[in-house]
């Protein structure tokens, strides 16, 4: 699959990951006062969930059955992309004094980036995805 529609399509996953994940912050930060921090952790893991299942079919086509070393990788990739999250979330509303759900939008996208390019080459990577082998010398020649 070429890497700018699978670019929209990790896109169009992001945009219900990111309703999910900010229904699920709006709610526990506002209506449940939980802090703030803690609301966005436990949005984007309910977000992540649905990333796992829909990237890993839609996005990325895998055909054959999951397995912990791609749930392990796919967990590592949206960890670091997770700590840009709360990274960005408290910059914005410490320094800049934003309030917190406007924050959260833009701490949402500083994440992006990491996480396509850490899904498609590390934990999906599938043959397409892979680099070409060294052909140059490899038999010998």
């Amino acid at each position: 699959m070429k890497l700018g529609w699978q670019f929209t399509r990790f896109g169009l996953v992001g945009v219900l990951n990111t309703a999910i994940q900010y229904a699920v912050f709006a709610i526990l930060f506002r209506l449940a006062g939980l802090p703030m921090l803690l609301s966005s952790a436990l949005g984007y893991l309910a977000g992540l969930l649905n990333s796992y299942y829909v990237n890993r079919k839609w996005t990325f086509a895998m055909r054959e059955g999951g397995n912990r070393v791609e749930f392990a990788r796919f967990l590592v990739v949206n960890l670091l992309a997770m700590g840009m999250n709360l990274l960005a979330l408290k910059v914005l509303v410490a320094r800049f004094g934003m309030l917190p759900e406007a924050a959260q939008i833009l701490a949402i996208g500083a994440s992006l980036v990491v996480n396509f390019a850490g899904n498609r080459w590390w934990t999906f990577r599938t043959a397409e995805a892979a680099p070409e082998p060294d052909t140059n010398g490899a038999d010998g020649e």
